[in-house]
């Protein structure tokens, strides 16, 4: 159900040689994407294949109709030789001058994915010669194109941008972990660095939330993302690297709905009994409190005030205190404020997790241990959440069919 559901069924196709298996659903397998598991009726899919090896021949399309009649649309993606080539600008004079050279490297930029402070991250085609064709039409990756910016509070150095980019670089190549996004390598060309990274097809968790009107989600697929969240930070601080700029924009989201954290370019390399740190990192809204303030900190504890904050975020649709930016308004936070009943219902256990990873005190605020025992984190849910977060690139059901509305009237769904 997951492989359809993300739209991989590579596997049931794994046969076509020479094929990109670039099948999307269009409808579950069995079962209906609205609730009702009749076993004699159920959405259906579309399967489209494209053979690439022959230029300009048709494509097979498998289709089955839905037997609720339902309308759906979807937008089937190009093979990665058939984007329209454009100019990209980042914004950035020295790349801008290189990107047109991508492709002598191995990297045809296709879009520009991202901007941030710490560079910017590009859509592209790996075009190295002995891949594939699955693999160079089907499997984009990420290129991050470092900005030369140095951290604030950084020693100066005869090569400070490459120091910097390099620590990023040795920090992330060194991280394989199923909620870390996976490094796959670095490039150089005429004296710039970046990062070749894997793809996460569904954006960012900033963007999942933005897809529900509420901007929130509920606390039982809220838990299954902490889950996830919990095991890369746990992992991280284990290797020995605090994060240091936890927030929806550095979680992407994969088409089997897993998170995974990104952006290193503030992370640095701590473990216990190494000297506090004093500099500046993260996002305005996710910075921990003692680290406004310039007071030493330890970077593990700011991780997990990011975290509650990123959890916070998930389940209220707003940030715990606001966009913190200066000492006063460090100082002036008051306990934390949880919508009235009225407007949003809570459970007292996850205000109980959010209150303890959330306290204004840093040696007070929960541990990953302690996180990992709460009631919340370990309450199991036999609820069946169906398709409320498969949406950035999901199938989206145009209109309900005839049959469809008879079936949920019969049964008063």
């Amino acid at each position: 159900m997951d492989a359809l559901i993300s739209g991989d069924n590579s596997k049931a196709h794994a046969s076509q040689e020479g094929s990109c298996s670039q099948a999307k659903t269009a409808c579950m397998a069995s079962g209906s994407a609205s609730g009702d598991s009749q076993t004699n009726m159920g959405h259906e899919y579309v399967a489209v294949l494209r053979d690439l090896e022959n230029e300009g021949s048709a494509p097979v399309i498998h289709t089955q109709s839905c037997d609720l009649e339902d309308v759906w649309a979807y937008k089937y993606p190009l093979p990665l030789g058939k984007f329209p080539s454009k100019s990209i600008k980042t914004g950035n004079k020295y790349y801008d001058q290189i990107i047109p050279d991508l492709p002598s490297i191995g990297y045809r930029p296709l879009q520009i994915l991202a901007k941030g402070r710490s560079g910017t991250v590009l859509l592209a085609q790996d075009v190295h010669e002995g891949l594939a064709l699955r693999d160079t039409e089907c499997q984009p990756v990420a290129v991050k194109l470092q900005s030369g910016k140095k951290r604030k509070g950084a020693a100066s150095s005869s090569s400070g941008e490459d120091r910097e980019t390099t620590e990023e670089i040795l920090i992330h190549q060194r991280l394989q972990h199923q909620n870390v996004v996976t490094f796959l390598s670095s490039i150089s060309y005429q004296g710039r660095i970046g990062i070749v990274m894997e793809f996460c097809e569904c954006g960012n968790l900033e963007t999942l939330l933005r897809a529900h009107d509420a901007k929130f989600i509920n606390e039982n697929i809220a838990r299954r993302y902490l889950h996830q969240l919990h095991s890369a930070v746990e992992y991280l601080h284990l290797a020995g690297v605090a994060h240091r700029d936890l927030c929806p924009p550095n979680i992407l989201v994969t088409n089997d709905n897993t998170l995974k954290v990104c952006d290193f370019s503030q992370a640095i390399n701590f473990s216990p009994g190494d000297p506090l740190v004093e500099d500046l990192a993260g996002s305005t809204g996710y910075q921990a409190p003692e680290m406004i303030l310039r007071q030493p900190y330890n970077p593990r504890q700011s991780d997990l005030w990011s975290l509650g904050c990123v959890l916070y975020h998930m389940v209220v649709g707003r940030l715990p205190h606001g966009r913190i930016k200066t000492d006063e308004d460090a100082k002036g936070l008051k306990p934390l404020d949880f919508p009235k009943p009225h407007v949003l219902v809570l459970s007292p256990m996850i205000k109980e997790l959010l209150t303890g990873m959330l306290s204004y005190v840093a040696s007070s605020r929960f541990t990953l241990n302690r996180v990992r025992n709460s009631e919340w984190f370990q309450t199991v849910s036999d609820k069946v959440q169906i398709g409320s977060f498969y949406l950035v690139r999901q199938p989206q059901k145009k209109a309900d069919g005839e049959r469809e509305r008879d079936v949920k009237a019969e049964y008063e769904i």
